[in-house]
C-alpha cells in the first residue's frame, strides 16, 4: 500500500497494479473513458485497442480487466476463446433491450452504465470484478429484477433457470468455496469457473456472493 498525507492524517491508497484494455470505436467516449482510468489510483496503464478483426486476442491478453463497448462485443463474440480473456465490463446503456433481457447469456464479469460513468462508479467496477464479484449498474439490477416492469414479483425457481454446471457450481459457492476451489472441483479452469458464478449473480440478481445464497434459499434453489 502506498499511504498518502491529507489533512495530517495517513491514508491508505491502493498501489497502481491493474492493466486495462479499453474497446470503445466511438473516440469521444473513448477519450472519456481513459481520462478517467488514468486518474484512478489502482490503475497503472490503460491500452486503447482499436476495432479490428485482425489480431484482437493477442492484444488483449495482457490486460486484466476489458472494458468492450456494447457496439464492440459482436467483435469478440464467436471469435475469441472467452475463457482466455480477462475479465471483462460491458459500457453501455441499452444493455437489457439489446440482449431481450438476457444477460445470462453473455460470457462477461459485469457492466457498466455510460450514463451513470463516473471516476467513483468506475472504481467501484474494477475493485468488485477482481474480487470476483459482478458490478452491475443499479438501473439495471432494477431492470432484470422485475423483469422489465414496473413492480418486482418475488423470485420462483422457475423463474431462475440455473443450468446443471449452474446448479453445481451454485452448490459449492453456497458452501463457502472460492472460484479457484470450485474450479479444482469442476475439473475446469479457475477463469471458467469465474465466469460460472458471474452468470449465476446476473442469474439471480445478486451484486455478490451472500445475496447470491440469500435469494438462492428464498427462491428453492438451496
Amino acid at each position: 500500500m502506498i499511504v498518502a498525507e491529507s489533512g495530517g492524517a495517513a491514508q491508505e491508497r491502493p498501489e497502481a497494479t491493474l492493466e486495462v484494455a479499453v474497446l470503445v470505436a466511438s473516440e469521444v467516449v473513448c477519450a472519456g473513458l481513459e481520462t478517467l482510468l488514468s486518474r484512478l489510483p489502482a490503475v497503472a496503464g490503460v491500452r486503447v485497442i482499436a476495432p479490428e478483426l485482425d489480431g484482437l486476442p493477442e492484444r488483449i491478453e495482457p490486460a486484466d480487466v476489458l472494458i468492450v463497448a456494447a457496439e464492440q462485443w459482436s467483435l469478440l463474440d464467436g471469435r475469441t476463446d472467452v475463457s482466455g480473456l480477462p475479465s471483462t465490463l460491458i459500457l453501455g446503456d441499452d444493455l437489457y433491450e439489446r440482449w431481450d433481457g438476457d444477460l445470462s447469456v453473455l460470457p462477461v464479469d459485469g457492466f457498466l452504465s455510460l450514463k451513470e460513468l463516473s471516476m467513483q462508479t468506475l472504481d467501484d467496477a474494477l475493485k468488485r470484478v477482481t474480487v470476483g464479484e459482478m458490478p452491475i449498474p443499479a438501473s439495471l439490477a432494477k431492470r432484470l429484477l422485475t423483469g422489465g416492469r414496473g413492480r418486482a414479483a418475488a423470485p420462483t425457481h422457475g423463474a431462475i433457470p440455473l443450468t446443471s454446471r449452474e446448479n453445481q457450481a451454485f452448490l459449492l459457492l453456497a458452501d463457502g468455496l472460492s472460484n479457484k476451489q470450485i474450479a479444482r472441483c469442476l475439473g475446469i479452469s479457475v477463469h471458467g469457473a469465474k465466469r460460472l458464478v458471474g452468470s449465476i449473480l446476473l442469474k439471480l440478481g445478486a451484486s455478490n456472493r451472500t445475496s447470491a445464497v440469500i435469494t438462492g434459499m428464498k427462491s428453492g434453489l438451496l
